[in-house]
């Protein structure tokens, strides 16, 4: 880089790199003997159309969702929409290890599912019926690459986008590229 093009820059601390890398909002579901929880996920991606298509998804081994999808080896993901954003607020300190309900504490609507034990998520932009095929420990987190097994599609709704801390609605503007 010529160092009129460095000028523009300024360091930042490297973990700061994860709030700059625009990313979607996930919701993840997961149940295990009866029991289910959800957690919000910044870290997920899509890896291969397939066939199977599979996702990516890093989840802290701290949360009561990694123990459920765990036990489970499944998990639904719904790519959240703007009606979730508030939710995203309302969940911080919220702990399934210490919530009994916390779909019905944070008002968050089950929907059922058709491959998998864990809830499907209403007002989702998409929600996906996922197996785990891969496990990787990453330190303190999880990473999971699994099978999508069906997938469904909301069109009357917009996906959402996490970009430094904040949530945006996804594809206001047009395509540039």
């Amino acid at each position: 880089m010529a160092s009129s093009e460095v000028s523009h820059f300024h360091e930042i601390e490297p973990k700061e790199v994860l709030d700059l890398m625009p990313s979607g909002l996930f919701l993840l579901t997961a149940a295990f003997e009866g029991h289910d929880n959800w957690q919000f996920v910044q870290r997920g991606l899509n890896l291969d159309a397939g066939p199977p298509p599979t996702v990516l998804v890093v989840l802290s081994q701290r949360n009561r969702t990694t123990d459920l999808v765990e036990a489970s080896g499944e998990f639904g993901l719904a790519v959240c929409s703007p009606i979730h954003a508030a939710l995203v607020v309302a969940s911080r300190g919220v702990s399934g290890h210490t919530t009994d309900d916390k779909f019905a504490q944070l008002g968050l609507q089950r929907l059922p599912a058709k491959h998998i034990g864990a809830p499907l998520v209403a007002g989702s932009f998409v929600n996906a019926e996922c197996r785990v095929r891969e496990t990787y420990v990453q330190g303190n987190r999880t990473i999971y690459v699994a099978e999508v097994l069906a997938a469904y599609h909301d069109p009357s709704t917009e996906a959402v986008v996490h970009y430094d801390k904040l949530i945006y609605r996804f594809m206001q503007d047009p395509a540039i590229g």
